[in-house]
């Protein structure tokens, strides 16, 4: 009898606890619609997203606004290392379009980075240039873009 109400009591503990811990996925989805509006309302438009990626890669266009958001599960606290550079070979064109995210805040399990950059007038006859987004750990990137 004892063995028995230890088993329900430890049973009705898990799935109590199961109950009362939000999901990534809902969570994710919440933070997203937030970022959206909130980008929408500051004239950015939406180019990309990038579901659970742990690197990615985009053009950017000369005098172009970016917020680049890192969207991660923050349930086992990971320590969390943001990079986007420009895909150059000019150590000082890459150095200068380089960013790294600030932390935002959070939303259940789902933590929030941000990256903003500007682009400025290219040398060359370039009008775009490759960007490289990699993510540790892997995050749901949501790219918005104003020019």
């Amino acid at each position: 009898m004892k063995r028995f109400i230890a088993c329900l009591a430890a049973f009705l503990f898990i799935l109590n606890s199961s109950f009362a811990q939000s999901s990534f996925k809902d969570d994710a989805k919440t933070v997203f619609e937030t970022i959206k509006s909130n980008m929408f309302k500051n004239g950015y438009q939406y180019q990309i997203t990038f579901e659970n990626a742990s690197d990615a890669s985009m053009f950017v266009k000369e005098k172009t606004d970016y917020m680049v958001f890192f969207v991660y599960d923050n349930s086992g606290y990971p320590a969390p290392d943001f990079k986007l550079y420009l895909m150059n070979p000019d150590n000082e064109m890459k150095k200068k379009y380089s960013a790294r995210p600030d932390d935002v805040g959070q939303v259940g399990v789902a933590r929030v980075a941000r990256a903003k950059f500007a682009t400025k007038k290219f040398t060359g006859d370039k009008d775009k240039y490759p960007i490289k987004i990699e993510s540790k750990p892997n995050a749901n990137i949501y790219i918005f873009y104003r020019g």
